[in-house]
């Protein structure tokens, strides 16, 4: 689940653009890590699990951007209102929330920073121990 709410953090806004964009994890010195998922970002603000091909997994988890929230859907795009959402704040910060949209500070929390999706601590500070991600 830490790799979908990684891409859920790197979508807002001015990330929806005209084509699919490739979210992959990737090691603290920014090198791809090609033996864990990757995600593919639709220009309709879905996102949904990949291999290493680019091929898309249907028994994988997929996402769906509302403006600025993230909520785990089904594979025909049916949100599952069991599974926890995130919000995106206007800083960039990404943070779980409950059903009800109350945010849980024991969720992992992220940052967009330009084409990044950083792991941090609910203070915002960097994790450097935890799965970072790339946009491309």
């Amino acid at each position: 689940m830490k790799l979908k709410i990684l891409i859920i953090i790197l979508l807002n806004s001015s990330m929806l653009c005209h084509a699919d964009k490739r979210i992959y994890e990737t090691d603290s010195s920014g090198n791809r890590k090609y033996d864990k998922p990757s995600y593919t970002l639709t220009d309709s603000g879905r996102i949904y699990e990949t291999d290493s091909s680019g091929n898309r997994k249907y028994d994988g988890e997929n996402f769906k951007i509302d403006g600025k929230r993230i909520y785990s859907t089904d594979t025909s795009g049916n949100r599952l209102y069991n599974k926890p959402s995130h919000s995106i704040s206007n800083t960039g910060q990404i943070y779980e929330t409950d059903s009800s949209g109350n945010r849980r500070y024991e969720g992992q929390n992220y940052r967009l920073d330009g084409n990044k999706i950083l792991p941090t601590d609910t203070s915002g500070n960097r994790q450097y121990n935890k799965p970072q991600f790339v946009i491309k």
